[in-house]
């Protein structure tokens, strides 16, 4: 039977793909990806995307439930998109995350590992599996009568969703959420509308390919709670000088409000990408920074963030996915105590996470990063450690770590944290080129790791996988791998 775009079917759900999708097959043996879904499942499909021998499919309805399906404790579980797993029972989600780094390590990497390379997925524990996202990105978007809608994405939608509440934070942060609902009608400010949409409503802005009238400028909300204490709230929107001072009236309301804000932030975001990150930072009112304490390596780091700060989203677990970076690192130096080497570098280095671990037992660290910003906070983050190594942050990309390479030698552990695209190219291939005896990888995405370690394999032997788990509720995973510098007869074979 040869199907096609808007076809519905019956299918058995059986697994899970590297990216979080069930997957299931139709009678024909076609295999099918299925947005949302469990395995075990028996459910009714729409198809989206066609090809000869797959295809991707859009949940209509559950027509029969999982053996171990648990009742979603989440009030917007059906709409919204932002935790797919919550059925699925805590145990089972941790089996599904090692199952899913060993299928991309064998699929997509066609990695042939030793067993017990790869570990069971770890996780600071089932009593950490709500409430532990300590950021938040909300977004903004004008409903079909053109009222702002304020919330998270639905499921495979730009669609957005009024979540009133969300079990992935703080009670707190809820409150905020209602209280920026409620401050943004009474100062009547309005979402900016998508492309789609917007393309009908005004003169383009300059600078945004959406039409857009003077007050539609909504874009996203950010709301940050380190487990130190403190909450900023950054409000995203359209490129207005004209509505900069009802922004500057809306930030402090806020703050004057019992929800506990302590800091607001008002950034300007012109491309039309959907990313709630902003370009440019138009004020800030009260305290714009705030600070984040982690137990490494049985010693207390404290690192200083701002509103733009990459940094973990589970604090918790962050300090285990850096603390198992930290001995499978120490695994490479077989015998060493204290310190094990005069030089490591981190690249990709974001506010100075891997640094800061590693730094105690190295006596130099020194650390790349692309985003000034960050490397700003990194050395500050350094500075306030009063430790006796010299750490040393350099702003830069690839072809920077080139000539570092050829300035300061090869270092004795090399650790990388990229963004989910993985590695760049170029960074593989000086690494290559130099070949660092010692590596320590740390990923968000299986399939860009799958990638890297193919890449690396000829010349480096895989000692260790240890998936960790970041994100309960959902498909994503944390993965560190420690690698050491092959044998010259594999190099040259």
């Amino acid at each position: 039977m040869a199907y096609q775009s808007n076809d519905t079917l019956e299918l058995e759900l059986h697994g899970l793909s590297p990216d979080g999708r069930t997957v299931g097959r139709s009678d024909e043996g076609m295999t099918i990806f299925v947005r949302g879904g469990l395995p075990g499942q028996r459910v009714r499909v729409r198809l989206c995307h066609v090809k000869k021998r797959m295809a991707e499919a859009e949940l209509l309805d559950v027509l029969r439930h999982a053996p171990d399906e648990r009742n979603a404790p989440c009030p917007h579980a059906d709409e919204c998109g932002g935790c797919p797993w919550q059925r699925l029972p805590y145990a089972r989600q941790l089996e599904e995350k090692t199952r899913i780094v060993q299928d991309s390590l064998r699929r997509l990497g066609r990695l042939d590992l030793p067993e017990g390379v790869i570990r069971p997925a770890l996780s600071p524990g089932e009593r950490a599996e709500w409430g532990y996202r300590n950021k938040m990105e909300f977004a903004f978007a004008q409903d079909a009568s053109g009222r702002t809608a304020l919330g998270l994405r639905a499921r495979s939608s730009r669609t957005v969703i009024p979540v009133t509440q969300c079990l992935l934070q703080s009670p707190q942060a809820m409150t905020v959420l209602a209280d920026l609902r409620e401050l943004c009608e009474k100062f009547r400010l309005v979402a900016a509308p998508s492309g789609r949409s917007g393309k009908e409503r005004a003169p383009r802005r300059k600078g945004f390919s959406s039409s857009v009238r003077q007050n539609d400028i909504l874009r996203f909300a950010v709301i940050r709670e380190p487990q130190d204490g403190g909450c900023l709230v950054e409000l995203i929107t359209l490129p207005s000088p004209q509505e900069a001072s009802t922004v500057r009236k809306l930030g402090s309301a806020l703050m004057e409000k019992n929800s506990g804000v302590t800091g607001f932030v008002h950034s300007i975001r012109a491309a039309e990408s959907d990313v709630a990150y902003g370009e440019q930072t138009v004020f800030t009112l009260g305290e714009s920074r705030l600070s984040e304490t982690l137990a490494l390596q049985g010693r207390n780091v404290t690192f200083a963030l701002d509103h733009n700060s990459f940094f973990q989203v589970n604090s918790r677990a962050a300090e285990l996915l850096y603390n198992t970076a930290a001995e499978l690192a120490a695994s490479l130096f077989p015998g060493a105590t204290g310190l094990w080497g005069k030089e490591c570098w981190d690249i990709y280095c974001g506010a100075g996470g891997l640094a800061l671990t590693m730094g105690p037992h190295f006596s130099r660290m020194f650390g790349l990063e692309s985003v000034a910003q960050a490397v700003e906070l990194a050395a500050r983050n350094a500075a306030a450690g009063g430790e006796n190594t010299e750490y040393r942050f350099e702003c830069g990309d690839a072809a920077r770590l080139e000539r570092c390479f050829r300035e300061r030698g090869v270092p004795d552990l090399l650790v990388t944290d990229p963004p989910r695209a993985g590695m760049d190219e170029r960074t593989v291939q000086a690494i290559l080129k130099h070949r660092p005896p010692r590596l320590v990888l740390v990923s968000c995405n299986p399939a860009t790791l799958a990638r890297d370690l193919a890449l690396l394999a000829p010349a480096y032997d895989i000692r260790a996988v240890q998936p960790v788990d970041l994100f309960p509720q959902t498909p994503h995973v944390e993965t560190v791998a420690a690698l050491s510098l092959a044998s010259p007869g594999k190099q040259e074979a």
